[in-house]
């Protein structure tokens, strides 16, 4: 049953509460002109031609609670069942009384109605569609309710939308944006822009896009996106609404020197609504994965630098991270966050989050994680003990010197070539290099992306795909 007819039908039960409130008839139940349709159920005239309001007499009873059941039933498939109708909207049906022959008076209909109009949105959300085609320049992508379904039931009732078609045009219009900032900013125009929060949300929406174009799959996770100069990551520096917080992302890169400063990363918090995120994310954290070939001469530029964005369900404005560090990883004229509302409750909710993902299958439902692959680890851990087995512990401490869980594939790939470098004809690490490629290039499933630009898990994204 489609949301639309439901919600016509509703409708039929508000406008005569209203005619009769106006008439000023107090006792006025659902009157029904001929049969009524609502929802799948069918309300037939009472006592052959009679059509009129229903009046608590013994004769009317059944019929009273006929008319409550089926409009408490209207209200219920509104929201998509029983278990998802809000709690005030339960309250104004006087359920209570759905069997005591009592009739539905316009005044409850009229608390009903005022209890759902508050509740539009979830309403609405109850009947979205699985999927939605939205348009992403000449092309269109397609975004599934998962996606979307939080940012519709989180916007108030007097802004969310009516229809699937303005979902569509709402989430169209804020991708078109992100993309057009993004490109701004790679070609140095950045300064056009303001990097406010509803911007930082839409170039999130943007790369949500191109990787759903790109045939990826992707629920929630994390971005690697071309960044060669830096621009995008300095853009982001500049919101009023970033603050440097600690993260278990990145590890291997956190302590390097990046454009004069600690390479630790940031965070920006986005309230849910019409111009949040996708996902039911609320905040965005990002930071810089640098060039490690141009770390002294050019701060971390380079062909290989990227930008790393991960939408999560709770910022971190308070973490345990020294305000000495905090001040070592602040880029120059980065502003100062002021504290809000909030933020305490906003960390700890991130902290027990952590919690809950540990141990959770990276690639599973769409959840795109930096993390290496099952495949790649095993070859790994096969490789240093085979060369600490061959006698080359030397070797295997080159391999994983502690850093590659932090630092991901792309780290893993440079210590086995500075291994190869100094022992080209070893053969059991000749072996285990072949073998951790081969892992690389078959079990990560990936569809797009460099390889050795690769941490582990997370989508890939270059200019050209934005």
């Amino acid at each position: 049953m489609s949301i639309f007819s439901i919600d016509s039908q509703y409708a039929q039960f508000v406008d005569f509460a209203q005619k009769e409130i106006g008439a000023g008839k107090k006792t006025a139940v659902a009157r029904l002109v001929g049969d009524a349709t609502l929802g799948s159920h069918t309300i037939k005239r009472a006592e052959g031609d009679h059509v009129g309001a229903f009046k608590r007499s013994s004769m009317n009873r059944a019929a009273n609670d006929q008319t409550r059941q089926l409009f408490a039933n209207v209200v219920f498939e509104l929201f998509g069942g029983v278990s998802k109708v809000p709690k005030d909207v339960f309250k104004a049906l006087d359920l209570v009384n759905l069997d005591t022959g009592k009739p539905l008076t316009a005044r409850r209909i009229a608390a009903v109605a005022k209890a759902v109009e508050a509740n539009r949105s979830k309403a609405f959300a109850a009947d979205l569609p699985d999927t939605l085609e939205v348009p992403v320049g000449n092309e269109t992508v397609t975004f599934e309710k998962r996606h979307y379904e939080r940012l519709v039931t989180a916007i108030p009732a007097k802004e969310c939308p009516k229809t699937a078609e303005e979902v569509v045009r709402l989430l169209a219009d804020r991708i078109e944006n992100g993309r057009t900032i993004i490109r701004d900013v790679l070609e140095g125009r950045g300064v056009f822009h303001a990097s406010s929060v509803h911007n930082v949300a839409d170039i999130t929406l943007a790369l949500y896009a191109a990787a759903l174009r790109n045939g990826e799959k992707i629920h929630n996770g994390a971005f690697s996106v071309q960044d060669p100069e830096g621009r995008l990551a300095k853009w982001l520096d500049t919101s009023p609404d970033v603050y440097v917080r600690a993260s278990s992302h990145l590890k291997a890169y956190q302590d390097l020197v990046v454009d004069g400063h600690l390479n630790r990363l940031r965070g920006i918090d986005v309230e849910p609504g019409r111009l949040g995120l996708l996902s039911g994310m609320r905040t965005v954290h990002f930071g810089t994965i640098p060039d490690l070939d141009h770390l002294e001469d050019a701060g971390g530029n380079g062909p290989c630098r990227r930008l790393y964005v991960k939408c999560e369900s709770h910022g971190a404005p308070h973490s345990a991270i020294l305000d000495g560090t905090v001040t070592k990883s602040r880029s120059k004229g980065m502003p100062i966050r002021a504290a809000q509302k909030g933020d305490w409750s906003e960390s700890i909710s991130h902290a027990l989050s952590f919690l809950k993902t540990r141990g959770i299958d990276p690639a599973s439902g769409g959840a795109r994680r930096e993390s290496m692959t099952a495949g790649v680890k095993a070859s790994l851990k096969r490789l240093v003990e085979d060369l600490k087995a061959s006698g080359r512990k030397d070797l295997a401490k080159i391999v994983n010197p502690g850093n590659v869980k932090a630092g991901g594939a792309s780290l893993l790939l440079r210590n086995l070539a500075t291994a190869l470098d100094a022992a080209p004809n070893d053969p059991v690490l000749a072996r285990g290099a072949r073998e951790i490629t081969e892992a690389l290039n078959a079990d990560s499933g990936h569809l797009h992306g460099h390889g050795y630009l690769r941490l582990g898990n997370e989508v890939m994204l270059e200019a050209s795909d934005i």
